[in-house]
């Protein structure tokens, strides 16, 4: 891309408008049956900022909260909030309406927007609700579909499409913020488990997009469109699929709700170039019959993050991809919501097996312990300096950095350890860390040695209290179908004592027909601790 004019003061909304990459790609957005060019999809954005405006007095520097899946509505209410200055907090769409209101006031927004299947009252909200019918940008045959299939829940509030027409106002120009000025709130974890808000400026978001050379296997002439199942309240779903398509003008194929069966259909018959996604989903893809025999030749690169990848999968998932015939392979990466997502990948020029990926431009990667920085192969707490960078948790003075050297690093709270030529490996998360008998036991360690038992298609390692030894390591498996469950516990006893270290053994298996998951796939851990 020519990133040249690409201006560091850039909006995400100039950005994508610029067309850096002078691409000739016409459709935006394919969503169920319908096809919608960049034009219409800038036309349509200019006159929702127009509108918010005029109606509500919306205004640089005030913030909107965005609590929907994967849509056209969503994806124009980001870029026309975007394009007059407005702050926007984007949250998971199954948060219960109590967290909302939470969320809500916490970023001080004043105007929050939400999709028609969502579970609350508007009353119930301090502010103007607008309710967004997921079903208007479809095509006929999928709008009547989800119309039969879909009952609206949410009730009362304005309707959001009404105020894609006729504009009430003179046309605004586009906003600019600082570098020092948030634009977008993304909630995480945080580096040690608890719930924060994370701000940050338009620039990472649009620098990580200008670094898309560095990832793709091809040069970017190459591509014209990318599967988008990952929601845009993800780091990863909302840059890399939703703005990096607008960017280097991709079709962004979207998807509300990943179904393997449908998903399948839709990478084969609109020939998907990218694939991005956390193992469930690409495990799921390999049960799918559509898929592992489909025409795959149009795939050339496959990512996965967000939770262990287990060797075999790649394996797998290449196997699959060479037998479609695609060049692609799949490739890991590593990234915190604090980088805004990926800032270490494997790629077709930097791979190594089992690795979580090598530094993007600009990155750094150390290990620390006590202190101390370790050299290659000792495993310790994963440092980053990269320009990436959060601006601030929201309403905290308190970061997660360190001045070494004259350099800022952010401390992970990430367990790893580099290889001699710069690959990173992951070990576990800190805050996921068991302590048994005061022994550090790694639930990703426990996870990858089960994943080798035949008969075990998922596995989650959890922390349960102990009287002895403080903790103790409780096994949650989710069996394939017609296993013998006293015969799998038997064998994945056999197999943890004999790959690992005493303290790492499961104490207790529970075999549950299916693991939960959380929207974007991956094992809900949270919910199998509070099980305890």
């Amino acid at each position: 891309m020519k990133y040249e004019k690409l201006l560091p003061e850039y909006s995400m909304y100039e950005a994508a408008r610029a067309n850096v990459a002078e691409r000739s790609v016409r459709t935006a957005i394919s969503f169920y049956g319908k096809k919608y060019a960049f034009e219409e999809v800038f036309r349509l954005t200019d006159i929702l900022a127009d509108n918010l405006a005029a109606e509500f007095s919306l205004k640089k520097g005030d913030t909107v909260t965005l609590c929907a899946p994967n849509s056209p509505q969503a994806l124009i209410a980001f870029y026309a909030a975007n394009k007059l200055g407005v702050k926007v907090n984007l949250v998971h769409p199954y948060i219960p309406p109590e967290k909302l209101s939470e969320s809500i006031a916490r970023t001080d927004s004043r105007l929050l927007f939400v999709y028609d299947l969502y579970k609350g009252d508007a009353s119930a909200f301090r502010v103007p609700v607008l309710v967004s019918n997921c079903g208007y940008f479809m095509g006929a045959a999928a709008r009547m579909y989800y119309r039969l299939t879909n009952k609206r829940t949410m009730r009362g509030g304005l309707s959001f499409e009404k105020f894609l027409k006729d504009r009430k106002a003179p046309r605004k120009q586009a906003e600019r913020f600082g570098m020092d000025e948030p634009a977008v709130y993304l909630a995480s974890g945080g580096t040690t488990g608890e719930p924060k808000i994370i701000a940050h400026n338009n620039f990472v978001f649009n620098n990580l997009c200008a670094k898309a050379d560095e990832f793709l296997s091809e040069p970017l002439e190459n591509y014209t469109a990318l599967y988008n199942v990952l929601p845009i309240f993800h780091g990863f779903g909302l840059c890399i699929n939703m703005h990096m398509c607008m960017m280097m003008r991709a079709t962004n194929i979207m998807c509300i709700k990943f179904s393997a069966k449908m998903s399948a259909k839709q990478i084969i018959k609109q020939k998907a170039n990218i694939l991005t996604g956390v193992p469930t989903m690409f495990l799921k893809l390999l049960g799918e019959k559509t898929f592992t025999q489909g025409d795959l030749s149009a795939l050339k690169d496959v990512y996965v993050g967000g939770d262990s990848v287990p060797d075999s999968l790649v394996k797998d998932f290449n196997a699959a991809l060479e037998k479609g015939g695609s060049s692609a392979r799949m490739y890991i990466g590593y990234g915190l919501t604090e980088t805004v997502t990926v800032c270490l990948v494997n790629t077709l020029r930097h791979n190594c097996p089992s690795s979580i990926g090598y530094p993007l431009s600009n990155t750094a990667v150390r290990i620390y312990k006590e202190g101390a920085l370790l050299p290659p192969g000792e495993v310790g707490e994963i440092y980053l300096d990269t320009d990436q960078f959060m601006l601030a948790y929201l309403g905290e003075s308190e970061a997660p950095f360190a001045e070494i050297d004259g350099r800022k690093w952010l401390k992970t709270g990430d367990y790893g350890w580099l290889n001699e030529d710069g690959f990173l490996f992951f070990k576990q998360r800190i805050k996921n860390m068991i302590k048994v008998s005061g022994v550090p036991v790694y639930p990703s360690e426990i996870e990858e040695a089960v994943l080798t038992v035949a008969g075990v298609k998922k596995v989650c390692a959890v922390g349960m209290s102990d009287p002895v030894r403080g903790q103790a390591v409780k096994l949650f498996v989710e069996p394939q179908a017609g296993q013998s469950e006293s015969a799998l516990a038997a064998e994945i006893e056999r197999v943890c004592r004999k790959k690992l270290i005493a303290y790492a053994v499961p104490k207790k298996i529970v075999f549950k027909e299916k693991l939960p998951v959380n929207l974007i796939g991956k094992i809900d851990r949270k919910f199998l601790e509070e099980e305890n």
